[in-house]
């Protein structure tokens, strides 16, 4: 089972270019702003106009709708939807999930092509999925070494305890 983000720690080299990879997909799509969330709806990075939205409500509200839609695959037999599009009069919503654990959004008006975003969406997801899986890595790395240091330390407490 993969660790949830939360419990991840994002070094700043890989926040850097998690947040570059946001603002390209931006400005080549002319989008309004684009977000990293992970599956409970936390906002890992966020690039574009931001301010306009309260964007921390908004990633738990994308991602409460994006879990329901995959249910509604399950329930159709699919084997899951990978991607969801809301169409709104000014604002749309693209929505693709990256692995299991992360929700790559942009926010879009009509002035940007839906076409455009999904190709560009299908970039960046590839370039997030690396630097994610290298997140996940130094994270499995980093909680072997605690996990051990860890047991050393309990053995030595315990030896402490029970020492005659």
């Amino acid at each position: 089972m993969d660790p949830q983000l939360t419990s991840l720690i994002v070094s700043e080299r890989e926040t850097r270019l998690i947040e570059d990879c946001l603002e390209r997909l931006v400005d080549d799509t002319g989008a309004n702003y684009s977000m990293l969330l992970d599956k409970s709806g936390q906002v890992v990075a966020a690039q574009g106009d931001t301010a306009r939205q309260d964007i921390t409500a908004l990633g738990a509200l994308l991602a409460g709708t994006f879990a329901s839609s995959r249910e509604v695959a399950r329930l159709l037999k699919e084997k899951d939807f990978r991607v969801l599009f809301q169409q709104g009069i000014k604002e749309n919503i693209f929505t693709e999930l990256i692995g299991e654990q992360w929700m790559l959004v942009v926010m879009f008006d009509k002035r940007t092509h839906i076409g455009l975003v999904k190709v560009l969406a299908k970039r960046a997801t590839d370039e997030l999925t690396s630097i994610l899986d290298t997140v996940r890595q130094q994270s499995r790395a980093k909680d072997a070494v605690i996990s051990s240091s860890f047991r050393t330390s309990m053995e030595d407490t315990i030896d402490l305890l029970f020492k005659d």
